[in-house]
């Protein structure tokens, strides 16, 4: 995205994202010109209607969220199964193994458990995106009220 001049060492950014007619946001804010920074705040119209589309993404999130913890669940289950049978199966080789220590060479040998391991690690991993991803339109949620409820002030 940035070029370097191999003449000056000078750091050149394009003026838009390479591709696209996306103009790219200057880091200098005191740079610009009152006009230039009203330009960056959004019509009281778009500013609603981000607020309208956060809500119905909220909406739906405790649907996704409930789909995650289902698979989560699910993947539990089917790792404990699986531990359960691995360390049957080293009972029949180490008859006086303690049952804590076969567990734990089932989760080392036994490829069963190591892939319900992984499972059950992708599983909690996605429910944790989706919750952070819930927790985040909540929290723009918030910052669209608070920017509604001042365009509308400004706009009487």
């Amino acid at each position: 995205m940035t070029d370097v001049n191999p003449i000056t060492g000078e750091v050149e950014e394009p003026e838009h994202i390479p591709g696209t007619d996306t103009e790219l946001v200057p880091l200098n804010l005191s740079a610009m010109s009152e006009d230039e920074l009203i330009a960056l705040f959004p019509t009281p119209v778009q500013a609603a209607g981000a607020l309208m589309y956060a809500r119905n993404v909220a909406r739906r999130a405790p649907a996704a969220l409930d789909t995650y913890r289902r698979k989560l669940k699910t993947a539990e289950r089917d790792l404990t199964v699986a531990l359960a049978l691995g360390a049957e199966k080293i009972l029949e080789v180490y008859p006086r193994m303690p049952m804590g220590e076969r567990r734990d060479l089932a989760r080392a040998i036994d490829d069963r458990v190591k892939d319900a391991q992984l499972a059950a690690d992708t599983a909690w991993l996605e429910m944790e995106y989706a919750r952070d991803f819930d927790r985040m339109i909540g929290r723009d949620i918030d910052i669209l009220r608070s920017l509604n409820a001042n365009l509308r002030g400004e706009q009487r």
